[in-house]
């Protein structure tokens, strides 16, 4: 296990924010991610295990950071809605999945401004209310392919550089996009199919549900649940509180590290200046960050030299 350096000496080494080369990587193990929106009485919600996450820096000219990634997952969601004609009850499964991708990072706050992603595995879904058919569609799990981009207005940043005990920040407002596609050959055989239906005046869809086929466009589909792709994150005065310098061990080794409350407690970050990155966060985030509930990671490896 690495140690770094004791605690006397951290108030001796910078606390700007940390200069990252081409090359150097962060892996972390991450615990179950819950995501939660509800407004208007739609919801969906969604739960992922996420093996460990590395984080790779690809390119660090201009004003961001490039860090690649490649892990796997699984999932659990659950979409309730109403489209206007009766609930919608719809469980999905996610099995299989490999994702990577990049993410954008801002040099001068950490904060992140785009994450672009490829997802491939399959889902299986099962309806368990709605209000159009009597036709169901097969238990069985269906492979798709996605590409993901969320992009904020203002990076999101959980860090204030630079850092000092007893200092207290504001999380910004920032509005964040969400925009890509999904693609699967049942999507293609499930449009064939209700056109077909169609000729003999069954439905398998409702016309708002079936022009989402057969290659689904995430705005369009957010846009048809009533949720819309654009989601705002206002701003919270306070939210982030440096308490003190910690010895915190973690898989990567034992770090001095500024332990910054959340909202007073409803969460922690632990950011390291020998790891030149956060090496644990845990709590729930809705506070801060709305959508996002329990986060748990720790920083398992890093080459990282300050």
């Amino acid at each position: 296990m690495k140690t770094k350096p004791g605690t006397q000496h951290l108030s001796r080494l910078s606390t700007d924010v940390p200069v990252w080369h081409v090359g150097d990587y962060w892996t972390y193990k991450v615990d179950n991610i819950s995501f939660n929106f509800e407004e208007d009485n739609q919801t969906i919600n969604m739960l992922l295990t996420v093996d460990q996450l590395p984080l790779n820096v690809t390119d660090d000219s201009g004003d961001y950071y490039t860090l690649s990634f490649s892990t796997k997952a699984s999932g659990h969601g659950q979409i309730d809605v109403n489209l206007g004609d009766g609930p919608i009850n719809i469980v999905i499964d996610f099995t299989g999945i490999t994702i990577d991708g990049n993410v954008l990072i801002e040099k001068t706050s950490l904060g992140i401004k785009s994450i672009d992603a490829n997802l491939k595995g399959r889902f299986k879904i099962d309806i368990i209310e709605q209000p159009y058919t009597n036709l169901s569609l097969p238990h069985i799990p269906i492979p798709f392919t996605m590409n993901l981009t969320i992009a904020c207005g203002t990076p999101v940043s959980i860090l204030s550089f630079p850092l000092d005990t007893g200092k207290t920040w504001n999380l910004s407002a920032t509005n964040f996009t969400i925009n890509g596609k999904i693609h699967s050959f049942w999507f293609n055989v499930i449009h064939f199919v209700n056109m077909i239906l169609g000729f003999f005046g069954y439905q398998l869809l409702p016309p708002e549900i079936e022009v989402l086929f057969p290659v689904i466009d995430i705005k369009d589909a957010l846009t048809t649940f009533g949720i819309g792709n654009v989601f705002s994150i206002p701003e919270v005065p306070g939210i982030f509180q440096c308490l003190n310098i910690e010895n915190i061990t973690v898989p990567a080794g034992t770090y001095d590290a500024y332990n910054i409350s959340i909202a007073e407690g409803i969460g922690s970050i632990f950011y390291a200046p020998a790891a030149g990155n956060v090496v644990k966060i845990a709590g729930n985030f809705q506070q801060v960050i709305p959508y996002i509930q329990n986060v748990n990671m720790e920083l398992v490896d890093t080459n990282y030299q300050p």
